[in-house]
């Protein structure tokens, strides 16, 4: 009986906490599902050291869910702010003010440069951390909402309804989008939109992390500009954003292997 209720306690809190996730589970699988089909052998071999015989996609999530585990207060809760990075109306992400706990740029570049340049440095234990970090953070930049307005906490106090539900923006691209576009597991989304050739994925894989967040940002300008509060929305927001999410889950799947591919390639 205690343990179904600590059980119980848990998924209340996964509930309560979906306001930082981005893509949901799913999303998070078929970004690292596409990543770990494009890795070289030597990264392969190099990422088994640090994470054993598990897979991306084994921690896809860990960085949403420690925040509901026991160890959240022992260091990373100051990861909290990680996941996102807020441009408000009339601003860019180079002139917004930034998070001065921390955003997901200046996170993801800390732990480039962490890994790329300082590894040998690092304990097991802090590989093992940045390296779950990093794979989590790539699939976050790419969500739209986690490069939304701090006005409205990403789209969390954004209201509309989504097939005649009330909700709101943000949990529409956390988790219904994916649901909803196509009904497939995270394998088959890998199969039906992991089909570029070398040429394609090089050039979708080229830039900064930087350049990166540009992309997503322009995306949620557009995405705002569509939506107002209140309204409800289904079919036709579903198909006119379907290519969006496709996009923008298959891009970061290029991403993030080529990033391991330069550190650990």
């Amino acid at each position: 009986m205690r343990q179904i209720v600590k059980l119980l306690a848990f998924s209340l809190l996964l509930c309560g906490s979906i306001d930082v996730f981005a893509w949901g589970q799913k999303g998070h699988d078929i970004v690292t599902c596409i990543a770990e089909n494009h890795l070289t052998d030597k990264a392969k071999e190099n990422i088994e050291k640090i994470f054993g015989r598990k897979s991306l996609m084994y921690y896809s999530s860990w960085m949403d869910n420690v925040q509901n585990s026991p160890y959240w207060k022992d260091g990373y809760d100051r990861t909290k702010t990680w996941h996102y990075f807020n441009v408000d109306e009339g601003f860019t992400p180079q002139t917004m003010s930034r998070n001065p706990k921390g955003d997901v740029l200046s996170a993801l570049n800390m732990l480039i440069d962490s890994l790329g340049n300082h590894q040998n440095e690092l304990s097991d234990s802090v590989k093992f951390d940045y390296l779950r970090m990093l794979i989590h953070l790539v699939g976050d930049m790419h969500c739209p909402m986690h490069v939304g307005r701090s006005t409205d906490r990403g789209g969390n106090n954004f209201s509309l309804k989504w097939f005649g539900q009330k909700t709101n923006l943000h949990s529409i691209w956390d988790y219904n989008m994916v649901e909803r576009v196509h009904s497939w597991s995270y394998t088959e989304w890998q199969q039906n939109l992991d089909r570029c050739t070398q040429s394609e994925i090089d050039a979708m894989s080229a830039g900064t992390p930087e350049d990166w967040l540009n992309e997503t940002w322009k995306l949620t300008c557009g995405i705002y500009d569509y939506v107002k509060p209140d309204e409800n929305y289904s079919y036709k927001y579903m198909y006119d954003y379907a290519p969006v999410v496709e996009h923008q889950l298959l891009v970061a799947g290029y991403r993030l292997a080529a990033l391991l591919n330069r550190i650990f390639g």
